[in-house]
């Protein structure tokens, strides 16, 4: 190869791979627009459900009852507050024989049993001590049963 060959080349291969770069940048730059969707999901009501305790109510007793609340949804949720509960007849045992207090209000939800968790992860559950009591005048036929006290939650 002579020196004008060289010469061409050298200054013609920088100018042609730069010619071709330029045209394949403007061949594969493009701008456009449009729009995307989402879609949110609606909720599923959580479960609240008791554990099974040691048969220690008796008249005017004040006792503690555990529940547990389960998120059956994907994302997490606080428990901002459980009303009041009151037991429902049994056998010839009146309703209203036992009742547990109120979890308060609060928006930036309750304490679990923990003491330190409010957030009830998706798909997890919570555990909530709750204090129930008895009346102090409950029917003999109260001795040896199993209230039901239907509770709810908000979140």
């Amino acid at each position: 190869m002579n020196r004008t060959s060289k010469r061409l080349l050298a200054i013609g291969l920088p100018l042609t791979v730069m010619a071709v770069t330029g045209v394949a940048v403007a061949a594969w730059t493009s701008t456009g627009s449009g729009s995307g969707t989402a879609q949110s999901t609606t909720s599923v009501n959580s479960a609240v459900s008791g554990t099974a305790h040691p048969a220690d109510l008796f008249p005017g007793a004040t006792k503690s009852v555990t529940v547990t609340i389960t998120n059956p949804n994907a994302y997490p949720i606080l428990v901002t507050s459980i009303p009041a509960g009151t037991s429902l007849a049994v056998s010839l045992c009146a309703a209203d024989s036992v009742t547990t207090d109120a979890r308060a209000l609060d928006a930036t939800g309750l304490f679990q049993s923990d003491g330190t968790t409010k957030t009830i992860a998706g798909g997890g559950s919570g555990v909530y001590t709750l204090v129930s009591h008895m009346i102090a005048d409950p029917s003999d036929s109260c001795k040896s049963q199993t209230f039901s006290l239907p509770l709810t939650n908000a979140t």
